[in-house]
């Protein structure tokens, strides 16, 4: 399986991939300085290179944001190897650019000072490039000025940019596309405040705040004016249990809501394909529930059973689904019921990318069913997306015991798989975790993450129907 730079990476870049960066000359005063040729990212950087939903006040997910772990950015910055962070820059960059050409938000953050090492392509349409200080040091006048020079050929081959507080790159001539922020308030209440008072010739630019700590305070983000946020979708959560994903902890308030009876009748139809019930016996369920046989021969009206002619029976369809893909399908069916919340349309299609990324994960450790492991990736959302208990989805889907073990105690044979999917996440995969829990590599786990959110991406709409 190739991973999400090695699919589309030929599209974009006609250099050796091998290409070896030769020295860099000191830029003179005024100039921007010199590039190192552009190279294939390898694995290594590819994992470090975290991936987060960017989410639209909208409430779906209208791209992704790229930017360097935290960890190896300040080993970057103190180490000053210009070779090092000129290659984790351009794979940024390139991140960017295939969300882009998949026609979502591509979102590059990184520091100004690495983007004067990194060649500008000729064509950088739809990349938005957030350039942010270095901690570790202050940008002089003549790299301040090396910066702009560069940020304004990105601009005009395309890109959109702009740049933290903490940085002034402002000049007359040069102004940012959008707001870029960080909560760096006490409050994220406190930081919209300052949002909502900016001046009005600020007030046409979209808004970006990015590293939000949680779901509430990114909805409440996103209700207030921001355009796009990203952070935290899920509760903070000791490490320990930071997978279990249940309704309580997440919303913070009220009691969990009674779950609609066509909740119930979804789960017995699970319930009975994972305990092997006779598949007339599932066809005459199905037939029984006007709305699941409506959506179930819509589901088939699509082009992908296009074979079937038009009107395909139920009998038709769940033979040529077949059990497994019936299975999935159901599973799919209980985020319809899920309830109305603003980041609503982004949750789900974080759940589809959570439960396809336990199932590849099951599939790399050879596990005889996989599919049993798309449910459980489902099942650790589902508390969520329904407001009820993770307790509650284990008995309403009769999860077998190994399941309910990963979920509720957070142990067992199964729970390696929430914990590597909640480890992606929280932007926290290492290579010693990925190769004692039989992974491989840091890297083959991002490459499992690319390919589910690529799966999520290709069936967020079907989910919904």
């Amino acid at each position: 399986m190739k991973s999400f730079f090695q699919r589309v990476l030929p599209q974009v870049f006609s250099a050796p991939p091998h290409a070896v960066s030769s020295p860099v000359p000191a830029p003179a005063p005024g100039a921007p300085a010199a590039k190192l040729p552009e190279a294939a990212p390898s694995k290594a950087l590819t994992a470090m290179v975290v991936r987060r939903p960017l989410i639209s006040a909208n409430g779906d997910v209208a791209g992704f944001e790229f930017c360097v772990d935290r960890d190896v950015l300040q080993s970057l910055q103190k180490s000053a190897n210009v070779h090092a962070q000129s290659a984790c820059a351009a794979t940024i960059l390139i991140a960017a650019r295939l969300v882009v050409m998949e026609g979502r938000i591509g979102f590059a953050r990184l520091p100004a000072a690495w983007l004067v090492h990194v060649a500008v392509p000729k064509n950088e349409s739809g990349t938005w490039i957030g350039l942010e200080s270095d901690t570790d040091a202050v940008l002089t006048s003549d790299m301040q000025l090396a910066v702009v020079g560069v940020a304004q050929q990105f601009r005009a081959a395309g890109a959109t940019l702009a740049w933290g507080p903490a940085l002034d790159l402002g000049t007359a001539d040069f102004s940012p596309d959008f707001l870029l922020l960080e909560p760096t308030a006490p409050t994220v209440e406190a930081l919209l405040e300052n949002v909502r008072a900016r001046t009005p010739a600020l007030c046409h630019l979209p808004v970006i705040l990015t590293d939000i700590p949680n779901l509430e305070d990114l909805e409440l983000a996103l209700q207030s004016g921001v355009s796009y946020a990203s952070g935290g979708v899920v509760p903070s959560a000791p490490a320990a249990v930071v997978s279990d994903l249940d309704a309580s902890a997440i919303k913070g308030k009220g009691d969990a809501q009674p779950l609609p009876p066509e909740v119930s009748r979804v789960a017995q139809l699970l319930n009975q394909l994972s305990s092997g019930v006779d598949t007339d016996l599932i066809v005459s369920a199905i037939k029984g529930d006007i709305g699941l046989s409506f959506r179930l021969l819509q589901r088939m009206s699509s082009a992908s059973f296009a074979q079937l002619g038009t009107g395909a029976s139920i009998d038709q369809a769940v033979l040529m689904l077949g059990r497994n893909e019936l299975q999935r399908w159901l599973s799919l069916m209980l985020m319809q019921f899920s309830g109305i919340r603003k980041a609503g349309s982004a949750l789900q299609e974080i759940a589809l990318w959570r439960s396809r990324l336990v199932e590849l994960l099951a599939i790399e450790q050879g596990e005889a069913e996989p599919g049993q492991f798309f449910t459980l990736g489902l099942a650790s959302m589902l508390g969520m997306l329904l407001n009820t208990s993770t307790a509650e989805v284990v008995k309403i889907l009769s999860l077998p015991p190994l399941a309910a073990q990963a979920l509720l105690e957070h142990t067992g044979p199964w729970h390696v798989y929430l914990r590597t999917a909640a480890l992606v996440e929280a932007q926290n995969v290492t290579e010693a975790q990925a190769v004692a829990d039989g992974f491989g590599s840091a890297a083959r786990v991002m490459e499992l993450s690319d390919a589910a959110w690529a799966w999520a991406a290709a069936n967020a709409d079907r989910s919904k129907r």
